[in-house]
């Protein structure tokens, strides 16, 4: 009797090992691409991508002495009204809280070309929202 309640003992916790799963590791956030003048919703979020007040990255095809910095105006709206401020260079900031979630710029496109200008129609910001 007493053998049979050790195997049977045994048994459950081999299977309470086996059923055991690591939990998955979190996934980064997705980008989300948002046009100049566009707006999007994320988790309550509301994001509107209002402007770019500086853009002084250093074109591709010139030598500059250092690589400039892309600043951009967001409005967020959910739990108040926020105005975020972000930059390309990460001497400067790139991200912003509010209401819980972390908005991060990750890129401006297009990046500038030696001798063209960008229009304010063609800016799009690469967000993640956490």
């Amino acid at each position: 009797m007493m053998r049979k309640m050790l195997l049977l003992c045994g048994c459950l916790a081999m299977v309470s090992c086996v059923n055991d799963k690591p939990e998955a590791p979190p996934q980064p956030p997705k980008p989300i691409e948002l046009k100049h003048g566009g707006t999007l919703e994320e988790g309550g979020l509301r994001i509107h991508f209002a402007s770019v007040t500086n853009d002084s990255r250093c074109p591709n095809g010139m030598e500059c002495a250092w690589p400039g910095n892309a600043e951009i105006v967001l409005e967020l709206s959910g739990d108040g009204n926020h105005a975020a401020v972000l930059n390309t260079n990460p001497q400067f900031p790139q991200s912003y809280r509010t209401s819980g979630h972390m908005i991060t710029l990750k890129e401006l496109k297009p990046y500038p070309e030696a001798g063209q200008t960008i229009a304010l129609n063609e800016y799009v910001a690469v967000l993640t929202v956490e």
